[in-house]
């Protein structure tokens, strides 16, 4: 009785899971929407630049890539370094403390320079992740976009998401298609969740027999 009487609460808590994972998403992940065009080129863009919608410009800076090279979705993309190693940093609100979520994201590099693997950082609140690309066989027209992904247990509503290259100079690894999804609370927190649960069952449970006993 009391496991029948606790699955509502369940199911609740599934929903409550569900819609937190519809709840975030990455503004603008692929880089197509911006105060400034590319075009068939490049558009630098120094440290503080807020050109591109939903994203903040660190480091040396980067650059704005347009169709000069194939993007990985849509048509534009980003090299991480301007003239040397640069970031670019989003605010991610809506988070459930507790969850877990997955950021996933293409990776490439500018095959027009040395050297030949990029190194790129991916930091989520204080998560770090490091990562290489070799751009061995890579061109223009075929970039060899390679899709990688981490997680992370969010501490709170809001982190702030940054991508870092990790190579001097000014050709640097290539990012495109960022997006984040949530997967159900970590193992002890539904532990604690489904503890909290069976407790109230029982003690619903000792009342309605407190209360047959009485009368």
């Amino acid at each position: 009785m009391i496991g029948l009487r606790i699955l509502p609460a369940l199911a609740g808590a599934f929903m409550f899971a569900s819609s937190a994972s519809a709840a975030v998403s990455i503004v603008n992940g692929s880089f197509e929407s911006a105060s400034v065009n590319p075009g068939a080129g490049f558009t630098s863009l120094s440290a503080g630049s807020t050109a591109i919608t939903g994203w903040t410009v660190g480091g040396a800076g980067v650059d704005y890539i347009g169709t000069y090279w194939q993007a990985s979705d849509g048509v534009r993309s980003i090299d991480l370094n301007r003239l040397n190693a640069g970031s670019i940093t989003q605010i991610v609100n809506g988070l459930t403390t507790g969850l877990t979520y997955t950021v996933k994201f293409d990776l490439a590099g500018n095959p027009d320079g040395a050297p030949t693997v990029k190194a790129a950082v991916a930091v989520a609140g204080v998560d770090t992740n490091f990562y290489t690309f070799d751009t061995t066989g890579a061109s223009h027209s075929a970039m060899n976009w390679s899709t990688q992904s981490f997680s992370f247990v969010a501490l709170a509503p809001t982190i702030t998401l940054t991508f870092a290259s990790g190579t001097a100079g000014a050709y640097g690894a290539a990012l495109d298609n960022v997006s984040i999804a949530a997967g159900v609370p970590e193992p002890s927190t539904w532990a604690m969740m489904l503890i909290g649960f069976a407790g109230l069952g029982y003690v619903a449970q000792r009342r309605r027999r407190t209360t047959v006993a009485v009368a």
